[in-house]
């Protein structure tokens, strides 16, 4: 990070975020959603990380993407595939599979506080391992769909506003769908990497302040624009926009937002 006039700098690639080859130091979070990414894109990715975690239901979800080889980790074997931490209310998976799991030697940590969402919980469960074993993230890499619940998808919006809370500063959290990215900007000065077969099929991109209002947002790169608006719903939101040409969009915001962009051409699905 560098310093622009004062305003914290953050440079972004979401291209490197789908690459294994990526220097990144990160965990993946499976939660209760179908994995539709290719296993091309998945596996490397789940394999490189430095601690895997699988979230309640998202354990069925990760056994199911798994196909034959989930009961080969079920028996102990190819255990590169199994997860090393599990949590949950464990409402949506069953004893049995959980013993199975405890005998290959994952952890399972049971999280029944009912006032947090089994998402924001086990991010303070995956942070609490990280310090008890001395294993350095910079990024968390959350696998779930966007499409389903819109109780479900304000959850996990929430927890990325909560996420401060749980983790250090310098930590990201990026919702990885099969059709988008998705991540909190915090106030100060962003550059976007935006690879070019997403500009050629005028992806789209959103800014949502869905925490509260932004006062002062600008941007560049963006086929429509901000120059310090104020975004709020029940206002103006800068939702359907797309990119301008240029293989970059910056954004400075006084707050909290969210972005969110599709990668449907960046990507190939199962």
């Amino acid at each position: 990070m560098e310093n622009n006039t004062k305003l914290t700098e953050t440079l972004w690639d979401p291209e490197s975020i789908l690459s294994s080859s990526s220097d990144s130091k990160y965990a993946i979070v499976i939660l209760n959603q179908p994995i539709l990414l290719a296993k091309k894109i998945v596996f490397p990715l789940w394999k490189k990380a430095q601690i895997r975690v699988t979230v309640d239901g998202g354990t069925y979800q990760w056994l199911k993407y798994l196909g034959p080889l989930a009961d080969e980790v079920l028996s102990g074997n190819y255990l590169e595939y199994a997860p090393d931490l599990v949590t949950g209310d464990f409402d949506s998976i069953s004893p049995d599979c959980m013993d199975k799991l405890k005998n290959t030697n994952v952890k399972v940590i049971e999280t029944p506080d009912q006032n947090y969402t089994d998402f924001t919980k086990s991010l303070i469960q995956l942070f609490n391992e990280c310090r008890n074993k001395n294993i350095r993230i910079n990024k968390v890499y959350v696998f779930v769909e966007s499409a389903g619940r819109l109780d479900h998808i304000m959850g996990n919006l929430d927890t990325l506003y909560k996420s401060e809370k749980i983790i250090e500063d310098d930590k990201t959290i990026i919702l990885i769908a099969s059709n988008s990215l998705t991540w909190l900007l915090k106030s100060g000065y962003h550059i976007i990497k935006i690879p070019r077969v997403l500009i050629e099929d005028k992806s789209w991109a959103g800014l949502l302040p869905v925490g509260s209002s932004v006062k002062t947002i600008s941007s560049t790169g963006l086929k429509y624009n901000l120059d310090n608006h104020t975004l709020a719903f029940g206002d103006l939101i800068s939702s359907s926009n797309t990119y301008d040409g240029s293989t970059q969009v910056t954004i400075t915001t006084d707050s909290k937002i969210i972005w969110s962009m599709g990668i449907e051409s960046l990507v190939e699905l199962e």
